[in-house]
């Protein structure tokens, strides 16, 4: 009987799960992805989406490095602990996990990126600089460490669902539903940028393996993230409005990144 209540429960909050949080703007109605999968981006406009998000890639790692320090079992804060690492530079093994590899700071995420801009000639200083943020890029990670790093762990646990909900939408779920993960759109905007923009005049790519790599790293991310959900559920001081409050606050911010990046592209039509 108490497991047939339980399952009710839980049952009623993954509905508010998917009205609050799935079908928010930023997981359903990113403006800028969608256009940019049509590869029909020019250079200027791939030079600020990438200038961008070197921004976020940069730093979002104090923001996880918070996500580390208050986190609220060994659990989470170990798998706290190797998204930060893998973001500084420790490779990943074949079982996704940093544990017992090695380091080099060519493999920290903003380095790649860097080596990602190389043929457009970009400074590599300027790339991850807060200088180079735009307003809505500076208020989405404000925004986004003020939730995801908060000290109340219900609210910093759905900022987190939320965030990894967003980026492993559709993978696995068949092609059509995989076309609407934003990973995915931007790997389809940066081959036809490619093969528009660059290859058809004799110029040399722009690299793929950084985009590449995290959509497969997201690949059946999906079921472990439901997975951690039914865990956190489980908690005896779980509190589903802060949860549904962390979530939500996260994709706002992370709203805010992406429409900026359009409002952007659209004045360097």
């Amino acid at each position: 009987m108490q497991s047939d209540v339980r399952h009710k429960r839980f049952d009623a909050f993954w509905k508010r799960i998917e009205l609050k949080v799935h079908r928010h703007p930023a997981i359903r109605n990113n403006r800028f992805c969608t256009w940019f999968s049509r590869g029909e981006a020019n250079t200027a406009q791939v030079v600020h989406f990438l200038e961008q998000f070197a921004v976020f890639s940069r730093h979002f790692v104090p923001i996880q490095a918070k996500r580390v320090a208050r986190s609220t079992n060994l659990a989470s804060e170990k798998l706290a602990r190797h998204i930060l690492v893998n973001e500084c530079g420790v490779r990943l093994g074949s079982d996704k996990s940093p544990e017992n590899q090695t380091f080099r700071t060519e493999w920290a995420h903003i380095e790649w990126l860097r080596e990602t801009c190389a043929p457009l000639k970009l400074d590599p200083e300027r790339l991850g600089n807060w200088r180079t943020a735009t307003p809505p890029t500076r208020r989405f990670l404000i925004d986004l460490e003020k939730v995801y790093g908060s000290l109340d762990w219900r609210i910093a646990t759905g900022a987190s669902y939320g965030i990894e909900t967003w980026a492993a939408w559709g993978i696995g779920k068949g092609e059509e539903a995989e076309s609407t993960n934003f990973w995915k759109q931007l790997i389809i905007g940066l081959k036809g940028y490619n093969t528009q923009q660059r290859l058809s005049v004799g110029l040399e790519p722009v690299p793929l393996g950084f985009f590449e790599h995290h959509f497969e790293l997201e690949t059946g991310h999906g079921e472990n993230v439901y997975g951690e959900l039914l865990e956190t559920f489980s908690h005896p001081k779980f509190d589903e409005e802060k949860f549904v409050e962390g979530g939500r606050r996260a994709l706002d911010a992370l709203y805010v990144f992406w429409e900026g990046l359009n409002s952007v592209r659209k004045a360097l039509a």
